[in-house]
C-alpha cells in the first residue's frame, strides 16, 4: 500500500483542456477501465466520469446535418386552390 503525504495546505487542482481531453479518450480505448485511467493520472474516478459526461454533451451542441430531400416544386400544390387564402375552419379569413 502506497501513502502519500501531503505537506501544507491542500489547493483544488486546475485541469488544462488537453490534459481532460487525453485523460477521456484513455477511458474511450476498448477494455479500459475509469477508475485505472483516473488512478494512473492522479484523478478522483469521479471526476472523470464528469468529464466524460461533459464531453459527450459538447459534441451534440455543434452543428449537425440532417438528410434533406428535395421534391418538385409542383408536388403537393393544388393548382386550382393556391391563388386563394387561407381559411380557418368555420370559414374566417383572418
Amino acid at each position: 500500500m502506497r501513502v502519500e503525504v501531503l505537506g501544507g495546505v491542500e489547493r483544488r487542482r486546475r485541469w488544462s483542456h488537453d490534459d481532460k481531453l487525453r485523460i477521456v479518450e484513455e477511458t474511450l480505448v476498448p477494455g479500459a477501465k475509469v477508475t485505472e485511467v483516473a488512478r494512473r493520472n492522479g484523478v478522483a474516478a469521479s471526476v472523470v466520469f464528469t468529464w466524460r459526461r461533459q464531453a459527450r454533451t459538447v459534441e451534440q451542441v455543434g452543428p449537425r446535418f440532417a438528410p434533406v430531400q428535395i421534391a418538385t416544386a409542383e408536388a403537393g400544390i393544388d393548382r386550382d386552390r393556391s391563388w386563394q387564402p387561407a381559411t380557418r375552419p368555420g370559414g374566417c379569413t383572418s
